[in-house]
């Protein structure tokens, strides 16, 4: 056999790889660590991220694991359809990203806010800005599932409140300067 043929033969999965990296003492250590007795919930959860992820197996299985430690620090899940937080692939390496449901969770954790809500403005709904007050009304019921814009407010305990309003356009415009996936067509 040639070194190439065995190499090819003897060459773990990257699925195999993220499992034994998971079973390894000293990585399963820092992840009890974090998380207690959720540890073994949250590494199955990681397996079964990356098994389901062709763009994230192309990452390094180490550096997955590592950017899923900053998550299970922060005890917020990985799964996809929680919207906690996520681990997307950047050109072949993983990056730790907040969802929006992990900001919140952990804004709420603070016990500093009173009121914090985050939502879609449909068409029919209508804003009235209060410039100087730094406040919005929402007026309107929903006459159709078109999404025109996205608000967000919180109110601490001690009273200070804040809200946003942003259009769909204006969302996008800050995705085209911000984002650095929004128009790449690759694997991201």
């Amino acid at each position: 056999m040639s070194n190439e043929i065995q190499k090819s033969s003897t060459a773990i999965s990257p699925i195999n790889q993220m499992k034994e990296l998971v079973n390894n003492g000293a990585l399963n250590k820092m992840f009890k660590d974090a998380l207690k007795e959720n540890s073994g919930a949250f590494l199955s959860s990681l397996i079964d991220l990356y098994n389901s992820d062709t763009n994230l197996q192309k990452c390094k299985a180490k550096d997955v694991i590592m950017e899923a430690l900053k998550a299970a620090t922060l005890k917020l899940p990985i799964n996809k359809q929680l919207g906690f937080a996520y681990i997307v692939p950047y050109k072949d390496v993983p990056q730790f990203q907040l969802g929006y449901k992990g900001y919140i969770q952990l804004a709420m954790r603070t016990g500093q806010y009173q009121n914090l809500n985050a939502g879609i403005i449909y068409e029919g709904m209508e804003i009235k800005n209060n410039y100087l007050a730094g406040t919005i009304e929402i007026h309107g019921d929903k006459q159709s599932d078109n999404e025109i814009g996205y608000f967000a407010y919180f109110k601490l305990i001690n009273g200070f409140e804040k809200c946003l309003y942003m259009s769909k356009e204006d969302i996008t415009k800050h995705a085209q300067k911000f984002s650095k996936t929004y128009s790449f067509k690759g694997s991201s």
